[in-house]
């Protein structure tokens, strides 16, 4: 079975990725800068940065639902983290409470999906 990933980019468009692409973007984003200009920035690179460490570092394993949870969890976790990076650094309360609300649902979400990995493939992540 050739396992495929689709990323859908800012067009619209959906792309399909075989495992040597895969590979390759997930480099080409780890190695990405934002151009940081203040300690907030460096902090929200650092989180984006253990992100794609994390998901780089995971073996696809051609089962749909538990591959998109393994994927979708540190990528939960990097929303998790800029948020806290919000609530330290922001300024507008609007984007602070936007910011309690992603960590709420984020973390539940987090928490949902290690439970359903370990019921479902008795693995824990």
């Amino acid at each position: 079975m050739m396992l495929a990933l689709g990323l859908t980019m800012g067009s619209g468009t959906t792309m399909l990725l075989r495992p040597a692409a895969i590979a390759s973007a997930r480099q080409s984003m780890a190695n990405m800068t934002m151009g940081s200009k203040s300690a907030g920035d460096t902090e929200m690179n650092a989180a984006m940065t253990r992100m794609m460490r994390r998901m780089s570092a995971m073996k696809l394993t051609g089962t749909q639902d538990r591959d998109f949870m393994m994927m979708m969890i540190p990528h939960h976790q990097s929303a998790v983290d800029m948020a806290r990076i919000e609530l330290r650094r922001g300024t507008h309360p609007e984007l602070k409470s936007l910011a309690r609300d992603i960590i709420k649902s984020q973390d539940q979400e987090i928490q949902r999906m290690q439970g359903w990995l370990k019921t479902w493939y008795r693995q824990s992540p």
